[in-house]
């Protein structure tokens, strides 16, 4: 798998549990404060972080957009 087969599933992921739009803004604030930083890895970091505080809202039931 390539990377940007990689990335593009964890973002159809993303969308389909619904924080998309929380890793694109992330990756935007990210990219001002590394410009340097290997694309691919920031996609990979910001869609680990978005996951985990999914999951974390998704356990307590708070979750605006359950997963198909």
């Amino acid at each position: 798998m390539t990377n940007e087969e990689r990335v593009e599933e964890r973002l159809v992921h993303a969308h389909e549990r619904g924080y998309y739009d929380k890793v694109m803004s992330r990756i935007k604030e990210m990219k001002k404060l590394n410009p340097k930083m290997n694309k691919y890895e920031l996609y990979d970091i910001v869609c680990d972080e978005m996951k985990e505080e999914w999951l974390k809202e998704s356990k307590n039931g708070i979750t605006e957009h359950a997963p198909n």
